[in-house]
């Protein structure tokens, strides 16, 4: 290869990504308990602003009709409470992948997360189904997972006694396996069927 080729899948809506699920994904090392968490945080604050909102009116209806200085109160602390949830809870996103693979180096990039690695030393490369992946390979502590969403295959690269998953775009992948290959160096694995 005399030039470097790049692969990129551009970055995507995440609730879990948000300023709350990005604080739980800071208190919790497992990342899925720190999804979880999001999911149960979330609701539970839904539920209670529901609530919040349905005691409030049971209790201040006739105010709120016949006082236009509480109605205006009223209705902007709705406004307020609805857009808090809003950008607190499900504005947040995936940071876009880039994978980058040069005469020597194989480098993806993901955000602040990035890996390079010498050619030389990967072992092997597979393209498994989404759900095989999930099932096998995504609860493995050894595998550095590269995606925004899963796409209906995954790529995996191993080097040494670690794993690459990434999940960009099923044709990518396949160009993927063709730039890494290198008959001396890596060997090549075909697609499995689950």
């Amino acid at each position: 290869m005399a030039h470097d080729i790049t692969y990129t899948a551009r970055a995507r809506w995440c609730p879990s990504r948000s300023l709350l699920g990005r604080f739980f994904f800071h208190r919790v090392d497992n990342r899925r308990q720190a999804e979880a968490w999001y999911i149960i945080a979330i609701s539970g604050i839904i539920v209670v602003a529901v609530i919040v909102q349905f005691i409030t009116w049971s209790l201040l209806a006739a105010e709120i009709t016949t006082n236009p200085v509480i109605a205006m109160w009223y209705w902007s602390l709705q406004i307020a409470a609805g857009s808090l949830i809003l950008i607190g809870g499900f504005l947040g996103y995936c940071p876009r992948i880039s994978v980058g693979v040069s005469e020597h180096l194989f480098r993806v990039r993901q955000g602040k997360r990035s890996f390079e690695i010498d050619l030389a030393s990967l072992t092997g490369l597979r393209i498994v189904p989404a759900l095989h992946y999930y099932r096998q390979w995504r609860r493995r502590g050894n595998v550095e997972h590269f995606m925004t969403h899963v796409p209906p295959d995954v790529l995996l690269i191993f080097y040494g006694k670690g794993c690459i998953a990434i999940g960009i775009d099923s044709d990518a992948h396949s160009d993927l396996l063709v730039a890494l290959n290198k008959p001396d160096s890596v060997e090549v694995t075909a697609p499995n069927v689950v």
